[in-house]
């Protein structure tokens, strides 16, 4: 039996949409009474101090074994990335003066993506004031030449189509806020409605005035002649309901079909333009596109084809302290590596067997949920000789490094506490043995209960997103934004 198939755009809008929605996904209370109902967290992390072979040239990321397994070794700190730092995101396109615009037809793909993954269809635009339009008509082809806008007073008006004199018809879809303009705007993606992310519910699509769809726009495609003001009929033949539009004629010609009912429940649907008994115009065309299930702007996502989504996350300075007091990042570092971590766990979410609510009887292990983990290792030393050096790998259990059994690099080294910062550990740290540098030559004594290890569970989650960069300076007052942008 032979078969053919399509996997829609659909299926990708939802799963970014699937993506917003993780990190508020619950775990039945009747399980765990009392404690965190999260059980999806998204973490961003930073990672690598080593230099690579070319400074100005980063190493391609690769997805062996090894290499993942020597990213979450050099991880130094991991931020949450709780909903508001979500957003989906579209191409940019912003609307430029003498550009011809594609316009929606119902009976095009108008979702098409080229060969690398580029909209075909070049058919929404954002304004100069972050508000975004669908082209409904671009006069036959001809450039815009008028910036669609609305203020404030003109929303809710002509059904949010704006119509300049240049012949387009562009129905407004949605406004982007300032504060999310800050978090994903670029010069390459902007930020697009999910769900309920802009208002307070989601209407279901049958239950809006469209119902399977409307017809909001009617668009002359030859204006014929010999017609009058008065005696022009427009008919609108389709399976929907009350729909209608009335023609503007122009010196016989019409020009224009105005919809005066936009009508419901459409999926096919023809424009006649034919006269009364006393009228003698002919050669008049229209076409009237039909709207998407719910109406234009009832989801824009997957209106326009969302199938990205962006995290946007700030570290700032070394966003303070953790419970042992001390920095979670060093502000004196540079690094070159960030990531993405999908489920990591941490010990401060580990709920023990016999805790009060968990009816389960075994130890559950949720994913991690604090807004941010100290990810390396912390060793106190005794005072003594020299000073170790930043990026240097120090040793324990062995005459030299060949013969070590415990080595670290050093993240950062705080001279005035004696305490030294390290990440990529291999072995256990010795208490009252020496640390020596393999560089500085630095020897200092590990104190008892000089180790502090990180709350976050070492190599936990899955790695979905590698980045390399050249090196990232640290500074106290410094603030670093970065934007991940992952698609379907």
């Amino acid at each position: 039996m032979t078969t053919k198939s399509i996997l829609t755009y659909g299926s990708r809008v939802a799963q970014v949409s699937q993506d917003f929605y993780a990190p508020v996904a619950i775990l039945p209370t009747v399980l765990l009474p009392g404690y965190s109902p999260v059980i999806g967290t998204l973490y961003v992390f930073l990672s690598r101090i080593d230099p690579w072979g070319d400074e100005n040239n980063p190493d391609p990321p690769q997805q062996t074994q090894q290499y993942i397994k020597s990213v979450f070794k050099n991880i130094f700190v991991a931020k949450k990335i709780t909903q508001d730092r979500v957003s989906g995101v579209i191409s940019r396109v912003n609307w430029t003066s003498g550009t011809t615009y594609d316009y929606y037809l119902d009976t095009v793909d108008i979702l098409e993506l080229d060969s690398v993954g580029n909209n075909v269809y070049n058919f929404y635009v954002k304004n100069s004031y972050n508000q975004v339009f669908k082209c409904l008509w671009n006069n036959n082809g001809n450039p815009s030449t008028v910036e669609p806008f609305f203020t404030p007073a003109q929303y809710n008006t002509n059904n949010n189509i704006f119509q300049g004199s240049d012949g387009y018809k562009w129905k407004y879809i949605y406004s982007i806020p300032a504060g999310d303009a800050l978090k994903y705007l670029d010069d390459k993606w902007m930020p697009i409605h999910l769900g309920a992310l802009y208002t307070s519910t989601t209407p279901d699509p049958l239950e809006t005035s469209a119902g399977w769809g409307d017809i909001e726009v009617i668009n002359v495609t030859n204006g014929g002649s010999g017609y009058g003001p008065s005696n022009t009929i427009v008919t609108i033949i389709g399976d929907g309901i009350n729909a209608s539009g009335t023609a503007n004629v122009v010196n016989g010609s019409v020009v224009d079909v105005i919809v005066t009912n936009p009508g419901s429940f459409y999926t096919t649907a023809a424009v006649n333009i034919t006269v009364n008994d006393d009228g003698t115009g002919s050669g008049a065309e229209a076409i009237a596109p039909i709207s998407p299930i719910g109406g234009h702007g009832m989801d824009p996502s997957s209106e326009l084809g969302c199938h990205n989504f962006m995290l946007s996350v700030e570290f700032n300075g070394s966003e303070g302290t953790n419970a042992n007091n001390y920095p979670y990042i060093p502000t004196n570092i540079e690094y070159r590596q960030l990531g993405l971590l999908i489920n990591p766990d941490a010990y401060d979410t580990i709920v023990p067997s016999n805790a009060p609510g968990n009816l389960s009887g075994q130890t559950i292990l949720l994913p991690a949920n604090s807004n941010i983990y100290k990810v390396s290792t912390l060793l106190t030393v005794a005072p003594g000789p020299g000073n170790y050096n930043q990026d240097e790998v120090i040793y324990q259990g062995g005459t030299s490094l060949a013969t070590a059994t415990f080595f670290a690099t050093v993240l950062n080294w705080d001279a005035a506490n004696n305490i030294i910062d390290v990440i990529n550990i291999t072995g256990t740290p010795i208490v009252n043995s020496p640390v020596f540098g393999d560089g500085s030559g630095a020897t200092r004594t590990l104190l008892p209960n000089g180790v502090v290890t990180p709350t976050f569970i070492p190599f936990s989650g899955y790695m979905a997103y590698i980045e390399n960069r050249t090196g990232i300076t640290r500074s106290p007052e410094g603030i670093e934004q970065f934007k991940i942008v992952l698609g379907y």
